[in-house]
């Protein structure tokens, strides 16, 4: 039973149904999913050229069913070989368990990589992991102070510089 579940049970006064408001949930985020995920604008340029000079990787806080739909519908799910998601780990971020699992399987140093990052739980998981951090907030609005370089969007010329593709 997730956290998230046992939330949903508490505030719809429904004792005992945690496990049946979680999958209730995931069935309905699924199914908007499905029909609305878009990547970033130049998120899959961005990954095709930056796969030619370095390994790439997927370490997401969404669990692996939501993920790879959500990459599927976005175009993206051929772009990485490697996906870790909330659920492959033992703890979601701000844990820093997704992104030394993703340096893991690629066969890097955490301390030698770099994670883009759009949420201030994703900065958080990747600075504990001891990776350099792009924050390319998804809204306006999102804070991102513990990244190293907060990026205007995924075609900021810092990101591309930082990322070694200038």
């Amino acid at each position: 039973m997730t956290t998230g579940a046992r939330v949903l049970e508490r505030l719809l006064e429904q004792p005992g149904r945690a496990d049946a408001l979680g999958l209730e949930l995931l069935e309905l985020v699924e199914r908007r999913l499905l029909e609305e995920a878009v990547a970033f604008p130049g998120a899959a340029e961005l990954v095709h050229e930056t796969k030619a000079f370095h390994p790439v990787a997927v370490a997401s806080n969404t669990p692996r069913r939501l993920l790879h739909g959500a990459l599927a519908c976005a175009g993206m799910a051929e772009l990485f070989e490697i996906v870790v998601a909330a659920d492959d780990v033992a703890e979601p971020k701000p844990s820093p368990d997704v992104y030394l699992r993703a340096c893991e399987l690629l066969g890097v140093e955490p301390s030698l990589s770099v994670a883009l990052e759009d949420s201030p739980t994703g900065v958080a998981s990747a600075r504990a992991a001891g990776m350099f951090v792009i924050g390319i907030p998804s809204f306006p609005g999102v804070v991102l102070d513990g990244a190293d370089l907060v990026g205007e969007s995924l075609a900021d010329p810092r990101v591309r510089r930082a990322l070694g593709l200038d």
